[in-house]
């Protein structure tokens, strides 16, 4: 005989759904589908009067947005039909966790603090490993809970060059933050040259740190088509003036939003607010103060603002200025990053130099060239032995591959190889 005694069953269910609630009114539907040429089953038929763009089998199209209204009605309705079918099992409902329910929020939001200090705690804690670890576990499909504690700890050390602690951890916001400081060393440095077109038009080239961005992930992922292209994004932030800004801002400049550039800046951004979105994926409302603006592009490069409303003239006037501790770090971080550039300009070089003196050194000695990059193996054949592709090298040890695979016998004389 087995005994299952009644166990309370909890079931948590989000009071709306994560996407939100999808359409249900199947005009709307049509709507969206035509503007934005959605269709596939149905044949595009434009209106020769007005323009207006339909479908040649209008019925049918009519009778899909229908199903899918009803179909998303169904969807939407999900936890009624749930919440009845627990009542008529004999089950019940304890709301718990709604949004008139106060106590349960403050719960769970203390909760998710804790877990979230904790986790900055472990990572802090965590072993510390060597870059070959490290890229090692980047391949491998599974790693133990310690080992990924382990890698995020490499992985902030090695991004900021700074003690790993838990308020860096959380500073770090899962590598938001790095993102922010590149896209800041970017707009302030030195823009590159001014090129014109054949019709005239000027255009600014990037800096060589955003170049060189783009040109190491296009050769790193050179069969992706979906690269990043942060010279887009710097021509962006450089067009709405954020250069001068920055590096009045940086050097503890203090601004009250009616400054002609912290204008410019608003009125070009209202002007330009699709392209804005698009590019930075920004939303500018139209309604908006200069300073506010200016503010969410701060926020984008990982800098903050405080503000002081000292009295003149009997008018409390408020100043904004960059937030000193954002302003330390930033200053930290694009210094380790330029003598991280610098070594490894060093150690490039250096490699130049030992490969240099290594060729001289064969040529002096033995009167050859050091062998130079083999051919790409475009069938996939492995049995080639080894070829250099210097022609007549090549051409000899082609032969003698040849010979050895032959179906008669060879026999060596004197170095050579002939058949008996």
């Amino acid at each position: 005989m087995q005994y299952r005694p009644d166990v309370p069953m909890y079931i948590w269910v989000a009071p709306r759904p994560p996407f939100g609630y999808a359409e249900t009114n199947a005009r709307r539907i049509k709507e969206r589908i035509l503007q934005k040429n959605e269709m596939t089953a149905y044949l595009i038929r434009i209106d020769k009067e007005t323009g207006k763009r339909g479908a040649e089998k209008n019925w049918a199209l009519d009778t899909s947005c229908q199903i899918e209204a009803q179909r998303n009605w169904s969807i939407n309705n999900l936890r009624a039909d749930l919440r009845s079918l627990l009542e008529e099992m004999g089950n019940t409902i304890v709301p718990a966790g709604d949004s008139a329910d106060e106590g349960a929020q403050k719960w769970m939001k203390a909760a998710g603090i804790a877990i979230d200090e904790e986790h900055y705690r472990k990572v802090a804690n965590a072993k510390d490993i060597d870059r070959r670890t490290y890229t090692s576990r980047q391949h491998q499909d599974y790693l133990k809970p310690e080992e990924i504690l382990e890698c995020e700890k490499f992985r902030i050390q090695d991004t900021y060059g700074m003690s790993v602690t838990p308020e860096l951890v959380e500073k770090d916001d899962g590598g938001r933050l790095i993102k922010k400081i590149v896209a800041l060393e970017a707009i302030l440095a030195e823009p590159g040259e001014t090129i014109t077109d054949d019709q005239g038009r000027e255009f600014v080239t990037p800096p060589a740190v955003v170049v060189d961005r783009d040109k190491s992930e296009r050769e790193r992922l050179s069969i992706c088509t979906d690269w990043s292209n942060h010279s887009t994004s710097w021509l962006m932030r450089h067009r709405l003036g954020l250069r001068t800004v920055l590096t009045d801002l940086m050097d503890g400049i203090e601004v009250t939003g009616n400054e002609a550039v912290v204008e410019a800046i608003a009125q070009f951004s209202k002007r330009n607010t699709p392209h804005i979105k698009g590019i930075l994926n920004l939303t500018i409302p139209l309604d908006e103060s200069p300073v506010w603006i200016l503010g969410q592009y701060l926020a984008q490069l990982g800098l903050s603002t405080e503000s002081r409303r000292p009295l003149e003239d009997g008018k409390r006037v408020r100043y904004y200025r960059l937030n000193t501790e954002d302003v330390v770090f930033a200053r930290n971080v694009l210094e380790y990053r330029q003598r991280q550039r610098e070594e490894k300009e060093k150690r490039r070089q250096e490699e130049q130099e030992r490969n240099a003196a290594y060729a001289a050194k064969m040529q002096t000695q033995y009167g050859i060239d050091t062998p130079s990059t083999p051919p790409i193996n475009e069938d996939g054949n492995n049995k080639r032995g080894g070829v250099d592709t210097n022609e007549q090298l090549s051409e000899v040890a082609s032969l003698q591959f040849k010979i050895k695979n032959s179906k008669f016998k060879i026999k060596e004389i004197n170095g050579g190889l002939y058949p008996e």
